[in-house]
């Protein structure tokens, strides 16, 4: 073992910050997987956790150590979102009108990142943390927690096929890892978007209910 004194690299400096990055730490260690339930064992190594991703984007990555999350992902996605569109475009085929916002009725919107002039296929662009864009690349899935956006496109806009859920990351040092598209189509959601549909009916009834309740 080395010991590497303060002296060398003091502790909380933005050097040692640095020096932590894409390496293994008390503080990573609990974070990399899931804890397991079999005896004996300590991680389900079958689970990775974010931390893991973590551990990975810093070592594929250029600059992930102040990211914190979602709130700088949106910063960010506002940032890049033009350029994400620029890249999907040549990627896909397509050429995607920007901006705008689509209006269901008086009280349900949607601002949508870009579609085409039909009105039959939609992007959405999402610049997350490097890690939250690895875990979606390696899971092949598009990120869950943004779901209910995905699903509002095609409540609001009933031409649409489909959405394309395109993450975008130019941090990474390898160009291929940058980008991951995914397809949803409203032949595959259909079941969800009618339950949703009820819930919104019955949100906008508890809604009239509630206000007319308080005014009284």
């Amino acid at each position: 073992m080395k010991v590497i004194n303060n002296s060398e690299v003091e502790q909380g400096s933005s050097e040692w910050l640095s020096f932590r990055e894409g390496k293994i730490t008390g503080t990573k260690l609990g974070k990399l997987f899931y804890k397991s339930r079999k005896a004996g064992e300590m991680l389900d190594m079958s689970k990775p956790a974010l931390g893991y991703y973590e551990l990975l984007a810093e070592r594929l990555a250029e600059g992930t150590a102040d990211d914190d999350g979602l709130s700088s992902s949106r910063e960010r996605g506002h940032q890049l979102e033009s350029e994400a569109i620029d890249i999907a475009e040549e990627q896909l085929g397509l050429k995607f009108d920007r901006g705008g916002v689509w209006q269901l009725n008086d009280n349900h919107i949607e601002s949508p990142d870009g579609y085409t002039s039909d009105l039959k296929n939609a992007i959405e662009v999402k610049c997350l943390s490097s890690a939250r864009h690895l875990q979606s690349l390696i899971t092949k899935t598009a990120p869950t927690e943004y779901e209910y956006e995905y699903l509002n496109y095609f409540i609001v806009n009933e031409q649409l096929e489909t959405l394309f859920v395109f993450l975008y990351d130019p941090r990474f040092i390898v160009p291929k890892l940058q980008t991951a598209c995914f397809e949803i189509k409203r032949s595959d959601i259909e079941e969800k978007l009618r339950q949703l549909e009820v819930n919104i009916e019955e949100t906008e009834l508890r809604l009239k209910a509630d206000i007319e309740r308080l005014l009284k």
